[in-house]
């Protein structure tokens, strides 16, 4: 049998999980109802929970509408947006999967023109007034990207209260954890950055004031889940989007100094990208465009995921690892039969291959996308389509 497809328990036997394949987050913008989840996101969800997936890690899901940049991606600020995720939830356990919430505010890497901001008035807050490059806001004449108009943040415990918020409704609608979003250089991650963090108060300078803002929340959510043992954080040392790419030893000092601290509060779960990197593994579709800039070099070969992993996985830790981007089946299997990884993630590969767990377990090739980039975010005719009309290796 495959190492993937024995069973594990997080948080100390807390949870149970039938096996280490983790279905990992993947903003797919079909949320057309008011940004709330509807009847193509129960299927999408419980389809893959059915096949026998062991955890199903929700899309990003935006905290406040200061930090909603997509139009048709998930908030969760209500209880209209609580009782239509706990639809979603239902479906998963009724099909014998377990799922969790992943809280996301995008901070800089957004357009104060865009509906969700400008309709309310609200200002694009960011850890620092430092503009972000790339994004391409089609929605908008002439497709601008980021906006130069930044509001930086004054009271950091104002945002925190925001994840607080969210996350006590995840609860309330039946999530079994949280993966709270700290990587693709979004708001946790601005605050980790030198390059996106100038403050010189108490959230910035210093390794351990830029690291607090991620802690607080995660504080936050151990308050509000009873613990840190249903709690994943995902990270990514060597990531590049949006201009949070740092030095080695930046890198080195912050994620040695974070994940220490992650692991001395027993969070559950911490995931490791390798994003950013030199690996050649998959297809590269996903980093093909973010190529590592000049002047930011790592070591030749270098995987952040074995580097940083023997922090996480030790014999007595209380945290498992988990590791995410671009791992073939094969290579998943080796490295947590070796005793590297207790879990991977596989994001794009579930999209068109509902039946991931059964094609592992039979030796079934997975399948590819012969269908272009639109089945990730559209534009589409009707939710359903590039979402839940992939078919399966019995089909």
């Amino acid at each position: 049998m495959s190492s993937l497809l024995e069973p594990i328990t997080i948080g100390g036997g807390k949870l149970a999980l039938r096996n280490r394949v983790v279905m990992g987050a993947m903003t797919r913008n079909r949320c057309v109802d008011d940004m709330k989840p509807g009847q193509a996101q129960i299927d999408h969800y419980s389809q893959r929970a059915k096949d026998g997936t062991g955890l199903i890690i929700s899309e990003g899901i935006f905290i406040d509408w200061t930090g909603s940049h997509w139009t048709k991606a998930p908030v969760m600020i209500s209880e209209d947006h609580c009782k239509a995720w706990q639809k979603v939830v239902d479906g998963v356990h009724q099909a014998g999967g377990k799922i969790f919430f992943q809280p996301w505010h995008a901070g800089r890497c957004q357009n104060d023109l865009m509906p969700a901001l400008k309709e309310r008035g609200l200002p694009v807050l960011a850890a620092s007034p430092l503009q972000a490059s790339g994004g391409k806001y089609r929605d908008l004449p002439g497709v601008p990207g980021h906006t130069a108009n930044l509001t930086e943040i004054k009271n950091p415990s104002e945002i925190v209260n925001m994840y607080r918020r969210a996350v006590t409704l995840a609860k309330r609608a039946g999530f079994d954890g949280i993966e709270l979003l700290a990587q693709g250089g979004y708001l946790v991650q601005q605050f980790l950055v030198p390059e996106a963090n100038t403050r010189t108060d108490n959230y910035g300078g210093s390794v351990e004031n830029r690291c607090r803002f991620l802690l607080e929340v995660v504080d936050a959510i151990g308050d509000v889940w009873g613990g840190y043992e249903l709690i994943c954080v995902k990270i990514n040392p060597t990531d590049v989007l949006h201009d949070t790419v740092m030095t080695f030893a930046d890198l080195k000092e912050t994620y040695d100094y974070l994940i220490k601290e992650l692991v001395a509060r027993k969070v559950g779960i911490i995931n490791i990208s390798r994003r950013g990197t030199d690996l050649t593994v998959g297809d590269g579709s996903f980093t093909k465009n973010f190529p590592r800039p000049e002047g930011y070099p790592l070591p030749l070969g270098y995987d952040p995921v074995l580097d940083f992993g023997p922090l996480v996985k030790y014999p007595g830790s209380p945290s498992l690892l988990m590791a995410n981007h671009e791992y073939t089946v094969e290579e998943a299997d080796r490295l947590v039969k070796e005793g590297k990884l207790d879990l991977v993630t596989f994001a794009r590969p579930f999209i068109w291959n509902p039946d991931l767990i059964t094609r592992i377990k039979y030796g079934i090739p997975l399948a590819q996308n012969d269908r272009g980039d639109t089945v990730l975010y559209g534009p589409y005719t009707s939710p359903e389509q590039g979402y839940n009309d992939w078919p399966t290796a019995a089909a």
